[in-house]
């Protein structure tokens, strides 16, 4: 349980700089590599093909939403003709078919995750497509983690009934905040009553998980707001709930330049706001997780990061061993053992190098040996808070890990011997710092 007392881990930030100085401990060495090549990206999937003793995950990218959020920061696109749709779901089938060209057919999935954009956007015809598409490739069965995110105001009795029977048990519903000043400063809209109704629905018609975000550091956002959205997330019971850091990027993404800047939270109120939600949400029953998620005791993950086996990879925490995730559509991450690759996040050029018969690889990074253990060593830190057999020494370059020196100084990580151990107030200060000062952590998180 979190000590709601300790207010020198919650208030630790309080300018950009302080946080600036903690984000050396996420340098993994990874960039991109513009040497690798669509043959590299070949050679890897056939590698992996011959890797069967790793399990493997697919993610899907659906970027398509009948209207775009002002703090959005997906890939995706505004659409209101669904002939647009069906001719993304031609260029996936495309690309299923090349990658599984090289990795081969039939390969069990642990884990199946729909992304977007919207992807109950789809019609049920659509749907219905996908996973035909899907299983045709890939063998998807009970034991198959299958989720997908939702938007509730999509998500009808009829669909979340197709969805069941398409084999999908967890439900990700997108809401960002439910306060209605923050919603206006957004431009989008999301009804307490409406998403109660979708909660009770999807219990009722067999999903397992229920799950939720929440994201802070948002327009118009406050300690108190935050407090009552959460009073009322737990109203409904979410088996699980992420917690993801806003930090506005105009020049990425356009427009978030309607966002006033003057309106947003400061990085010490951040830091106040997501004390809050750990205080509500630890003393309600729901396990802290890593480092900004929380779930029910009974769930999977919580069970994971109690034992210390707790990972994470593109789609997000998993008690699924193995990272190896096959990213498909625009934008869409591959990681796989030798190779990080990305898929071109415009539309046309995605679909264009496919219908040259290409893999639509925009850029990749080579994952060198070292460079993987350094990763599992940071996801390992991450997730179960901890290191052990001088695993913290790959997360610094140099001899003397004057990263870590300063971590420690700090108080956010204890060193004992060849044991590391992160801090209470290394938990709320590296989480702060994940979402705004290290531009290379973008790449979703810990992965």
């Amino acid at each position: 349980m979190i000590n709601s007392d300790n207010n020198e881990a919650r208030m630790i930030i309080t300018s950009g700089q302080e946080v600036a100085s903690s984000t050396k401990l996420f340098d993994t060495g990874l960039s991109f590599d513009p040497s690798v090549s669509h043959n590299d990206y070949i050679a890897a999937l056939v590698e992996e093909k011959r890797n069967t003793s790793e399990a493997l995950s697919v993610y899907v990218h659906l970027p398509f939403c009948p209207s775009r959020c002002l703090s959005c920061d997906h890939q995706t696109s505004v659409s209101h003709d669904h002939q647009q749709i069906d001719h993304y779901l031609d260029a996936l089938e495309i690309e299923l078919q090349l990658v599984t060209d090289h990795l081969g057919r039939g390969r069990r999935l642990q884990q199946l995750h729909l992304g977007g954009g919207t992807p109950n956007y789809l019609s049920e015809l659509q749907l219905v497509r996908l996973v035909d598409i899907l299983d045709k490739h890939f063998t998807i069965d009970d034991q198959t983690e299958s989720s997908l995110e939702a938007n509730a105001h999509r998500a009808s009795v009829s669909q979340l009934s197709l969805l069941h029977g398409l084999g999908f048990r967890s439900l990700n519903l997108e809401l960002r905040d439910l306060d209605p000043t923050v919603q206006q400063a957004l431009g989008r809209h999301q009804s307490l009553p409406v998403i109660r109704d979708v909660v009770e629905n999807a219990r009722q018609i067999g999903f397992t998980t229920v799950a939720t975000d929440l994201v802070y550091g948002l327009p118009m956002q406050s300690a108190s707001s935050v407090q009552k959205t959460v009073e009322d997330l737990l109203a409904l019971a979410p088996d699980r709930v992420s917690c993801y850091t806003y930090s506005r990027r105009a020049n990425h993404f356009q427009h978030q330049r309607a966002i006033d800047s003057q309106q947003l939270p400061s990085i010490a109120d951040k830091v106040a706001i997501f004390s809050r939600i750990v205080d509500k949400f630890c003393s309600s029953g729901y396990e802290w997780i890593g480092l900004d998620c929380f779930a029910r005791d009974q769930d999977s993950i919580s069970q994971a990061h109690r034992n210390g086996s707790l990972q994470r990879n593109w789609i997000g925490y998993t008690a699924q061993p193995g990272r190896g995730v096959i990213g498909l559509g625009s934008s869409s991450m591959t990681d796989i053992s030798s190779i990080c690759v990305q898929n071109h996040s415009d539309i046309a050029q995605w679909r264009e190098s496919l219908e040259r018969g290409e893999l639509p690889m925009s850029a990749a990074a080579r994952l060198s040996p070292n460079v993987r253990a350094r990763r599992q060593a940071l996801s390992d830190l991450m997730c179960n808070l901890h290191l052990t057999d001088d695993k913290h020494t790959l997360l610094d370059g140099s001899q003397d890990y004057p990263a870590l020196k300063a971590l420690k100084e700090d108080g956010l990580v204890e060193i004992d011997g060849d044991r590391l151990t992160m801090t209470e107030a290394g938990r709320y200060t590296l989480h702060q710092a994940c979402g705004d000062s290290s531009p290379m952590y973008r790449w979703r998180s810990i992965a």
